[in-house]
């Protein structure tokens, strides 16, 4: 009798030991498969984050390829990467929902959404399985569209517009999914190893939206549009929409820098990384004959204007509405005094047509002798009473954007299912 009670106790010893080891409560192992979940974390989530940052590095080799060869088919490399993450995202996502429907306990399913009565879902985990479904919808679209009407004149053709809308899905998906178990875990052990995991997933999957955003901008953001007042406007929008709320759903000191700091890291390594490979055009008129990828123009180094989103709501004591107000005045005034003068740099100086800055990168099909390559056109730069009204629109504009966007933010520190 006393042997099989020793017994009974070593079997549960090393039971109780394995739930340890591998981060799992040992009331959820029966409704949680053990490989799906690492370090705490289930494995969609890793692979969601990882989804969102393969979608945008996958958009900005096929931008540089377009720049660079002219020619792309249906399963050229970039689309391969693109198609790639909206597998990878849509895949493991149905996965976790299919094992929560049918396998999940009632307590597993008690903090899930219920969908035609018999699925289970977590809220990011519908956001990225409709955006995969919309990036892979858009794909033979996109196909067909260039066998119809040929090359695209611009970012946002139709069918580029719903792989971008299935991409944001996919990415704002990742975002609350991480945001999903940061809650649960900043209220449990809010200075846990788990908790820097997660931040770092958040930082990946919203620093990789953010590219998102600035990306489908690139027309009008370009360095020699950085003179002109919509180009305050538009960068005041999104960075007004995104970073304060990014700032609250981390809750970092300097979160809002962290991620915007992310952004230009993803821009710059895709820019310093392609330009390293070998690519030639195949596609008339060639004018310029190139003969490595053309990196992307140097990123706005949106981190700077950051820090007074971070500074301004590092103030717990002050009122949502003041915040705001400061915020878009100090982003305004900071992304002025950085950009204006580093256009002209980035542009005219010599010293930026190198690997780093990529001041040298020119399409294929663009004269590389006209005259306005390495100067400022007439037209370009507003006057200054011109800008000045811009900025004060982008001031009036960014202060009711942060006002929702704090609100965005709440709502994010909300998320429990």
């Amino acid at each position: 009798m006393f042997g099989d009670i020793r017994f009974v106790n070593q079997n549960l010893a090393i039971m109780s030991a394995s739930a340890a080891t591998l981060n799992l409560p040992t009331a959820r192992r029966a409704s949680t498969p053990m490989a799906l979940v690492w370090h705490g974390v289930p494995l969609y989530v890793y692979a969601v984050t990882l989804a969102s940052l393969l979608v945008i590095v996958g958009i900005l080799w096929d931008i540089s390829w377009h720049r660079t060869i002219g020619r792309d088919a249906f399963l050229s490399a970039p689309h391969l990467l693109i198609y790639l993450g909206a597998v990878f995202g849509g895949l493991f996502s149905g996965i976790q929902v299919l094992w929560n429907s049918f396998w999940g306990s009632a307590e597993t399913k008690a903090g899930l959404i219920k969908l035609w009565v018999v699925f289970y879902s977590s809220l990011g985990a519908m956001f990225c399985i409709w955006g995969a479904v919309a990036m892979l919808t858009s794909a033979p679209f996109d196909d067909w569209w260039h066998n119809t009407y040929g090359l695209d004149v611009t970012i946002l053709s139709p069918p580029h517009t719903v792989l971008a809308l299935g991409m944001v899905f996919m990415q704002v998906g990742a975002c609350v999914s991480v945001s999903k178990y940061l809650n649960a875990e900043l209220e449990q052990t809010p200075n846990s190893p788990k908790v820097k995991l997660l931040r770092a997933l958040f930082v990946v999957a919203a620093g990789s939206l953010l590219c998102m955003m600035a990306t489908l901008l690139t027309e009008e953001t370009l360095p020699r549009s950085q003179r002109a007042g919509m180009y305050y406007l538009l960068i005041t929008v999104v960075g007004m929409l995104f970073l304060p709320a990014f700032k609250k759903a981390l809750r970092l000191k300097w979160g809002a820098c962290t991620v915007a700091a992310a952004y230009v890291a993803i821009v710059l390594l895709c820019n310093w990384i392609l330009q390293c490979f070998p690519a030639q055009p195949k596609l008339g008129p060639i004018l310029n004959h190139v003969t490595h990828f053309q990196p992307q123009p140097f990123p706005t180094l949106l981190f700077l204007p950051a820090l007074i989103i971070d500074l301004t709501m590092n103030k717990p004591s002050w009122h949502f509405a003041k915040k705001a107000a400061l915020m878009a005045l100090g982003f305004v005034a900071v992304l002025l005094l950085v950009q204006y003068p580093l256009s002209g740099f980035l542009l005219e100086s010599p010293w930026s047509r190198n690997w780093f800055f990529g001041g040298y990168s020119w399409e294929y099909n663009n004269n590389p002798e006209w005259p306005g390559r390495y100067k400022f056109m007439p037209g370009e730069a507003d006057p200054l009473g011109t800008l000045a009204k811009w900025c004060g629109a982008a001031i009036g504009i960014g202060f009711l954007v942060a006002m929702a966007s704090q609100r965005w933010g709440t709502w994010f520190t909300k998320i429990r299912r």
